[in-house]
This record gives C-alpha cells, sequence and structure tokens, in this order.
C-alpha cells in the first residue's frame, strides 16, 4: 500500500486553517447590523454584525473596516495601538447609501489609542446626550500619531465631538460637531488644569491641522464648575497648529460657572498658531460667567497669527487678548485683517479686550493689531483690564462706535501705542480717554453698516 504524500496528508488541514481563520488575511472587512453576522469573514457578500467583533480583529496596515451606511451600530469602537504606515493607513469608514451611524450611548463612540497612520471617516457618532447620562466623546484619541478625522458628525456627548491628548501630526476636516458639552473640538498636549481637568501645561502636541469644521450649539457641562465649558473650537499644548475656514456659534449658553468662561474658537499655551478665514458668532456664556467672545488667543499663547476672522454678535468680547496666572509668557503675536461687529453684547464690551491677571508672573508683551475693522453698538472698540501691556501696537485699524455713551479706546493700561487708526462715532462724538486721541483721524470711513445683527445675510 502507497503512503500518502506529506501534501495529501496536511493540504486539506491547511486549507481549513485559512479559511477558518480568513478575517485574518483579508485586506477589507464589512459590517452590517442587518444581513450580518459575527460568525461570517467579513466581506462584502458575508458581512460582520457588530462592533464587537471588530473590536476583535488585528488589523494590520493597509486594512479597513466599513460599516453599512444608514445602518445604526450601539457599542464602543476601540482600536488600541495599530500601526498603519504612509502608504497604508487603516481606514474606519462607511460603505452603502449614506454613512454608518455608531451609538456609544453612555460611553465615546470610537477611541484610539497609540495607534499611528489611521484615518476615522464618513460616519455619525451619538452619544445619549450631554443631560443623559453620557459621559464620553464622540472621537476620542489618545497618543496617536499621523492620523486624520474626516467628514465626521458627532452629537450628544457629555465631553467633545472630537477630542485628542497627546500625539503629533493629527488633520481634523470637515467635522459637524454639535449639541455636546464640553467642546465641539477640543485637542489637548498631555497634562491637568488647576481644575482636575485634562489641560496642556507644555506645548508638546506638533502639527495640528483643523480645517472646515462647524461646532454648534456645544451648550456647556452641567457638572463641571471648576473651570470653562460649551467652546466651539479649542485647542492648547500646541506647537504648529492651523485653524482655517471653520464655524463656531451659539456654544456656551448653558455652563454653570461663574468664573471664566468659553469661547467659540480659541488657543492657550501653544506656539506658531495660525487662526485664519474663520467666522465665530452668537457665542455665549453663563448668566455670570466671563468670556463667551469670539476669538481667543489666552495665557502662553506665542508667535502666533489671528488673520481673515469674522466676529459677530457675541456676548464677549469680538477678540480676547489674555494671560492668565498659571500660564508661561505670552508674547510676539499678530492680529490683523480682522472684523468684529457688534460684539461684547454682554461681557468685555469691546471688539477687542486685553487683560492680564494680577500679579502674573509671566508678562503679556509685544502684539501688532493693524488693519482690523470694529463695529460695535453694544460698548467699546477696544477695551483693557489693568495692566501692563508693553510693545502692544495698534496701528491702521478702523473704529467704528453706534453707541455714543462708549469710548473707542478704554480702560488703564500702560504700555500700549496707537498709531494711524481711524475712529469714527455714528453719533459725531468720538470719546477719546487719552492722548492718543493725537494719532488717530476721527473722520467717517463710509463703511455701509449693516442694518441686521446678522453680517452674513
Amino acid at each position: 500500500m502507497k503512503s500518502k504524500s506529506f501534501y495529501q496528508l496536511f493540504l486539506p488541514a491547511f486549507l481549513l486553517i485559512m479559511l477558518t481563520n480568513f478575517q485574518l488575511t483579508a485586506s477589507t472587512f464589512y459590517v452590517d447590523s442587518q444581513s450580518g453576522n459575527d460568525s461570517h469573514p467579513g466581506t462584502r457578500e458575508q458581512p460582520f454584525q457588530t462592533i464587537e467583533k471588530v473590536n476583535s480583529l488585528k488589523l494590520q496596515p493597509g486594512y479597513s473596516v466599513y460599516f453599512a451606511g444608514g445602518q445604526t451600530f450601539n457599542g464602543t469602537l476601540r482600536l488600541k495601538s495599530l500601526t498603519g504606515t504612509k502608504d497604508q493607513s487603516i481606514i474606519i469608514g462607511s460603505f452603502g447609501n449614506g454613512r454608518a451611524i455608531l451609538n456609544g450611548g453612555s460611553d465615546t463612540a470610537v477611541q484610539a489609542d497609540s495607534c499611528s497612520w489611521l484615518q476615522i471617516k464618513n460616519l455619525i457618532l451619538t452619544g445619549n446626550g450631554r443631560l443623559s447620562k453620557n459621559r464620553g466623546s464622540g472621537v476620542e484619541l489618545r497618543h496617536v500619531q499621523n492620523c486624520r478625522i474626516d467628514s465626521i458628525e458627532a452629537k450628544g456627548f457629555f465631553w467633545s465631538g472630537v477630542k485628542a491628548v497627546g500625539g503629533q501630526n493629527l488633520r481634523i476636516t470637515h467635522v459637524y460637531a454639535h449639541d455636546n458639552g464640553f467642546s465641539g473640538i477640543n485637542v489637548e498636549s498631555d497634562g491637568q488644569d488647576s481644575g482636575g481637568l485634562e489641560g496642556s501645561g507644555q506645548k508638546t502636541l506638533h502639527n495640528l491641522y483643523i480645517a472646515n469644521c462647524v461646532a454648534e450649539n456645544n451648550p456647556g457641562c452641567p457638572e463641571v464648575k471648576e473651570n470653562h465649558s460649551g467652546n466651539g473650537i479649542l485647542i492648547g499644548g500646541v506647537t504648529n497648529g492651523t485653524i482655517e475656514y471653520c464655524e463656531a456659534m451659539n456654544n456656551g449658553w448653558d455652563m454653570p460657572r461663574e468664573g471664566n468662561g468659553p469661547v467659540g474658537i480659541w488657543a492657550y499655551q501653544s506656539d506658531s498658531i495660525t487662526i485664519q478665514y474663520c467666522y465665530s458668532h452668537d457665542n455665549k456664556t453663563s448668566a455670570t460667567g466671563k468670556d463667551g467672545g469670539g476669538f481667543d488667543f489666552d495665557g502662553g499663547v506665542t508667535n502666533s497669527v489671528m488673520q481673515f476672522n469674522l466676529s459677530a454678535n457675541n456676548e464677549g468680547a469680538g477678540y480676547g487678548l489674555f494671560q492668565y496666572y498659571e500660564a508661561s509668557a505670552w508674547k510676539n503675536n499678530i492680529i490683523r485683517n480682522n472684523i468684529s461687529f457688534n460684539d461684547g453684547r454682554k461681557n468685555g464690551q469691546a471688539g477687542f479686550l486685553m487683560w492680564i491677571a494680577p500679579g502674573s508672573p509671566e508678562l503679556m508683551s509685544d502684539c501688532e493689531i493693524y488693519e482690523n475693522t470694529v463695529v460695535n453698538e453694544y460698548g467699546h472698540a477696544v477695551s483693557f483690564e489693568p495692566g501692563d501691556y508693553p510693545g502692544f501696537n495698534f496701528r491702521n485699524n478702523i473704529f467704528i462706535i453706534t453707541n455714543k455713551f462708549a469710548s473707542i479706546v478704554h480702560g488703564n493700561y500702560s504700555g500700549a501705542t496707537f498709531e494711524n487708526n481711524q475712529a469714527w462715532s455714528t453719533s459725531q462724538k468720538v470719546p477719546f480717554a487719552f492722548p492718543e486721541v493725537r494719532q488717530v483721524t476721527p473722520s467717517d470711513p463710509g463703511i455701509n453698516i449693516p442694518a441686521t445683527d446678522k453680517p452674513h445675510n
């Protein structure tokens, strides 16, 4: 009797192993909550069914997972220590008609920890709501590198629509983050703030790009009372970052805190930041809270630029330049070619507001503020809280006041200068409180002021 060859003995077993472990060798997986089954191989014809099954996969460079568009998948997608490459990213997205809905319930919808070259795109992320026991975020990134979030809608989370802590080389684009608690989009380096929340003491997160995003109606966290909440887009601890073509609106109205408050789009403890071509409007704060403004370079910002932005109808100042007590030095920033329209409706009462914490151990200095336009019905064009502002130079700006009780420049300060600005009051009174009036041209600039509080209409 002939003995069986090696191939005759082992080939059937080899084929069986390959079939039962197909998911380890395939590069694209599909998930369908209606027709799928977790015992399937995950092909388009035989898809998986649940997020739990995806969590069990060991995704390799070039692998993709697509959830069926228009369907809802409950649970948290957990991506841990996944490593793609520049040419073979790991992709999480949707297939078919529309975008898949990943419902995090009371938790985060998508978590990515210590991953690289990861793309999360074309999804709708939902939570139970900031007032309905959710304690997560839409996407939560921790210590990721070379990752991209694109075409995501995130709503109903206690913290943020998109939250990132630590990492390098992040791109966040075409995100619609609304009806969340703490913020629409929040990117921080590692650390904690004085209230115990995650915050950024060091500028260790390098290379951030946020573009074409909308942060709308993120009202605040009802249980966060030691610091602000209800921000639109907030970044901290970033070196080399850009925020452009974004919109923030109607955020912050349910912040419970009575102290410092939220802002539409802002940065703190960061270096080499550019905020440009953005629109921040109708943002708010609590009844007794501060801030609620359009844009802000806050404590510790250095070597940064705000340009070509529009701020309108915010309860706080259009453009806040602030230095809190614990921050590192604030210096070498530029604010140019921006517009403030009827900002400071409640707090700040100014197009531009400067504030440095009393006794701050670090200076706030060297800021060029030029070729901006302020139109204000509710308060001042420029307002200073008491402090020293060496190297703050206002030049070639246009200031228009339609409130006869307001001043062009208001407050007590030292160190700032005003050069070649044009100022006008529609009451034909130009009340200047300082000798800088000699450096101002009191003439009507001939601007057609909108009859509505909605300059975009």
